[in-house]
């Protein structure tokens, strides 16, 4: 008995599926959809039902070649340069804060470090990350560099300086005052 049950079930399962849709537009205007047929009412032919199989990923057959430690280390750093803030920028920040994001390729090899160079002279510490945040720089213009270091703190490439300009209000500038008409 239940195996003819399921059979029935699956039979109206697979009819509800395939159900007609019609279209008809009633005395007001509006557009009515409907699996049941009216009067009037045409029927919708749809599209099959687009589907997507993946292609199998086939690992790709490339030879790896070791390349001894000497010939990574001549290897050298083909770009290196201060992406923003652009040069010549005017920066108008009350606190004196100015973002700095490096662009370097390759990628920063491992114990490699970079070093901000805030007009000429080294600032901080070298960190491994491309983003730096300049604190509480002064008005006036300044120029920004990057160097890369080793771990023994030889500079291995310098980026090309930039110049930015930082206005922020001076000290004692007092409140404007109106001017009376």
């Amino acid at each position: 008995m239940w195996k003819y049950g399921w059979g029935l079930l699956l039979f109206l399962t697979v009819n509800v599926v395939h159900a007609d849709i019609y279209k008809w537009v009633d005395s007001n205007g509006n557009v009515h959809f409907t699996d049941k047929p009216h009067p009037g009412a045409e029927k919708i032919e749809l599209p099959e039902a687009q589907t997507y199989s993946p292609a199998t990923n086939q690992p790709a057959e490339t030879e790896q070649i070791e390349k001894p430690a000497d010939e990574e280390e001549k290897e050298t750093y083909s770009y290196l340069a201060v992406s923003q803030p652009q040069n010549e920028a005017t920066i108008r920040n009350n606190q004196g804060y100015v973002p700095i994001i490096i662009e370097i390729k390759p990628d920063l090899r491992k114990g490699d470090l970079l070093q901000i160079l805030y007009d000429g002279e080294p600032l901080g510490d070298p960190q491994a990350t491309t983003i730096f945040a300049l604190n509480d720089v002064k008005r006036g213009s300044h120029t920004i560099a990057v160097q890369i270091v080793d771990a023994e703190g030889n500079v291995l490439n310098t980026s090309e300086a930039i110049t930015i300009y930082m206005q922020r209000p001076r000290v004692g500038m007092g409140q404007v005052k109106p001017v009376p008409h």
